[in-house]
């Protein structure tokens, strides 16, 4: 079979390209450290890669809504403590009340109580990043109103928007957690906002009675132990969260070494591969001086 020069040539460059696509690939492992730049280099473990990328991402997705939700139940949790740390201030003061205060003790104890009520209020109005998180699904307005009749006493309503819809977010494949709780529930379906209220409209009257002071002073024990069963609920959400959590974290760290091993270049292996490459590009190029002739290396240089 007869070889022309032309065929010769078509040939040599074309080994040539190749391993220049070669040396090129390499250098790009390298300087990117990854062993597939473009599906096109490999298109199965592309995909695999892929695929292993999105499950990382949907477990680091689950982490921040578990981040999210831990600060939203300690926040949640630290105005349940304010408000049981004021309800039992105001019970301590309501207790002191006896057959001996007169209309200037009671007046003062009214007073002080009253500053309380308004702090309880602020408390059931707590916000998270800019969210109410007492308001159900509507986290942009406050649930409860603080409203001060013309005599200064302070009263507690329920806004018309709070409502009882729960936030809910997946924490983990298959698993969702609801983590708000509604005016509502912290008021124990307004119970506890009664009594309050109650507590200031009876120390209000001339004369005061007593014994209907002693019998708020009573609803506002069940109310704090309402309280302290809802913080005891949202601890025990807490610490799901934080175990989920670390099962994802776990989960990411075997994940990544997965995808590590699928992806991230073998540095030393790579650079005897490029070496290689470039002492066969250095090689044919050599070659092909001396086979190719003189005049048509000059027209291809």
């Amino acid at each position: 079979m007869r070889v022309t020069n032309r065929a010769m040539t078509n040939t040599y460059l074309s080994d040539v390209q190749k391993s220049l696509q070669s040396i090129n690939k390499l250098n790009t492992q390298l300087n990117t450290g990854k062993q597939i730049n473009k599906v096109s280099d490999n298109p199965y473990e592309a995909i695999k890669i892929l695929n292993m990328q999105n499950e990382i991402n949907d477990v680091e997705r689950y982490n921040y809504n578990c981040d999210e939700i831990t600060g939203w139940l300690d926040s949640t949790d630290d105005a349940l403590d304010k408000i049981g740390n004021i309800s039992s201030e105001i019970k301590v003061l309501l207790t002191s009340i006896s057959g001996s205060y007169g209309e200037d003790e009671i007046k003062a104890i009214k007073s002080e109580i009253n500053e309380k009520v308004k702090q309880i209020g602020e408390a059931l109005n707590t916000t998270y990043a800019g969210r109410f998180i007492f308001g159900g699904s509507n986290t942009d307005e406050a649930p409860v109103e603080i409203f001060e009749n013309a005599d200064g006493i302070v009263e507690l309503r329920l806004k018309a928007g709070a409502n009882e819809d729960k936030l809910k977010a997946e924490i983990s494949d298959g698993i969702g957690i609801d983590y708000n709780l509604t005016a509502s529930q912290v008021t124990d379906n307004l119970k506890g906002l009664n009594t309050i209220n109650n507590i200031l409209v009876e120390l209000g009257n001339n004369p005061v009675d007593k014994d209907r002071v002693q019998e708020l002073n009573s609803e506002l024990g069940d109310y704090m132990n309402h309280v302290l069963n809802n913080r005891s609920a949202i601890g025990a959400r807490s610490n799901t969260v934080s175990n989920v959590k670390s099962s994802n974290d776990e989960n990411i760290l075997r994940l990544k070494g997965v995808y590590s091993d699928m992806q991230d270049v073998d540095w030393a292996e790579k650079y005897i591969e490029l070496t290689s490459a470039q002492m066969v590009y250095n090689s044919s190029m050599q070659v092909g001086a001396k086979m190719i002739q003189p005049t048509l290396l000059d027209y291809l240089g």
